[in-house]
């Protein structure tokens, strides 16, 4: 009884953590680096109001030899759901690799859930994109 209490602990932990994407730059070294995104899973999806706008936190987790611009562009978005981000490009000398993402879903954008894609792109080594999930409620 008592290891399933843990094994519960455990993967109750896991869902609430990181959200990364693959590694993107050159895989598999120190010059490489991922898009940290909102930790919504098939579990656990982001709730958003009909109507409503919300702002959520991302950034590029930049492994020790990755001194590249990366861009970054909205892959994919639901329909009637409008995802923004407050920058287009972290730089290779910013200290500060967060960004925000806006999400507004219209007042009659599908009630359900729905996945986001955002993508890195860097100025030389291979792109990545990162996914997270919303769930659009009914605004009452």
């Amino acid at each position: 009884m008592r290891v399933w209490h843990i094994a519960t602990a455990a993967l109750v932990a896991f869902s609430f953590g990181c959200n990364k994407s693959p590694e993107g730059g050159t895989p598999g070294t120190s010059a490489s680096f991922k898009i940290s995104l909102p930790s919504g899973t098939s579990t656990l999806p982001k709730d958003v109001k009909q109507g409503n706008t919300e702002v959520y936190d991302g950034s590029i987790d930049r492994g020790s030899d990755f001194k590249k611009d990366v861009k970054l562009s909205v892959a994919s978005k639901p329909d009637k759901i409008d995802v923004k981000l407050n920058k287009d490009s972290i730089k290779a000398g910013e200290g500060d690799t967060k960004f925000t993402i806006t999400v507004v879903a219209a007042k009659d954008a599908a009630i359900g859930e729905h996945e986001i894609k955002i993508t890195g792109t860097p100025d030389g080594g291979s792109p990545t994109s990162g996914t997270f999930k919303i769930k659009v409620i009914e605004n009452k």
